[in-house]
C-alpha cells in the first residue's frame, strides 16, 4: 500500500508510527518499527537545523526490500543516510517481527521473512512444502543455507537429521 496524505506526503510528523503503519500495512510490524525510528531521528535532526521536514511520496516493499521515495531530491546528508541505513536494516530483518530474515519466494512473491513468518505466509497462501517449497523456482535449491524440507533459505539448524530450519524442527518434518 502507498498512499499520499495531502501536501506533507505519505509521513505526518505529527503521528509517525501511524503513518508508517498506513504506508506499509499493519502486518508488518518488524517494518514499522526500523522506518518510525527512522523518521522520528529526521525530525529531530530538522527541529534541531530549523528545516522542513522532507515530503515522502511512498514507502513500501518491493522484490522484498524496503523502499523509500521523496518528492523531490534531498541536499541533506543525515536525511539521506537516516533512510538508506533503515532500507538496509529492512532488508536483513523480518517485515513481520523485525527478527533476522533473508528474502525468500513465496510463490510468485518475495518477502523478506524470518523461518517462522516465512511458514505462516506459505500456509496462508496454501503453499504446501512437499509439492513447492520456498525458493525452488528460483535456482536457490543448492544454497548452503537452505532447509532441506521447506526450502525457507536463513537460519538453520544442522544436525543428524539434515539441515533445517527452526520452524521445520519444532514442527518435526
Amino acid at each position: 500500500m502507498a498512499d499520499t496524505i495531502g501536501s506533507q506526503g505519505v509521513v505526518d510528523f505529527s503521528d509517525i508510527r501511524g503513518s508508517i503503519k498506513r504506508a506499509l500495512g499493519s502486518d508488518t510490524v518488524g517494518w514499522i518499527d526500523i522506518v518510525t525510528q527512522c523518521f522520528e531521528d529526521i525530525k529531530a535532526h530538522c527541529d534541531r537545523k530549523q528545516i522542513d521536514y522532507p515530503k515522502v511520496a511512498q514507502i513500501k516493499q518491493k522484490w522484498g526490500s524496503l523502499r523509500i521515495y521523496f518528492h523531490e531530491a534531498h541536499d541533506d546528508v543525515y536525511i539521506r543516510q537516516a533512510c538508506e541505513t533503515a532500507q538496509r536494516l529492512a532488508d536483513s530483518s523480518c517485515e513481520c517481527c523485525g527478527n533476522a530474515a533473508f528474502p525468500q519466494y513465496v510463490g510468485a512473491w518475495v518477502r523478506t521473512l524470518c523461518c517462522w513468518h516465512a511458514h505462516r505466509v506459505a500456509r496462508s497462501r496454501g503453499i504446501d512444502f512437499c509439492h513447492e517449497p520456498l525458493n525452488s523456482r528460483f535456482h536457490l535449491l543448492d544454497h548452503p543455507l537452505r532447509c532441506g524440507s521447506c526450502g525457507y533459505i536463513g537460519q538453520i539448524a544442522w544436525g543428524a537429521s539434515g539441515r533445517r530450519c527452526p520452524a521445520c524442527v519444532k514442527r518435526g518434518i
